[in-house]
């Protein structure tokens, strides 16, 4: 997911329609000093 409301808006009409939705979101932040992520549950939207 991509943060943003166009996604999960996307997945939520997908859903209403009976489709099966998964959502992922990629972080790419190895640089030094970069936020630990991992374990995050929650959608900016």
């Amino acid at each position: 997911m991509s943060g943003g409301v166009d996604s999960t808006v996307a997945a939520k009409l997908l859903i209403d329609q009976g489709h099966e939705v998964e959502g992922i979101t990629l972080w790419f932040c190895s640089y030094p000093g970069a936020p630990d992520y991992r374990g995050m549950t929650k959608c900016c939207s």
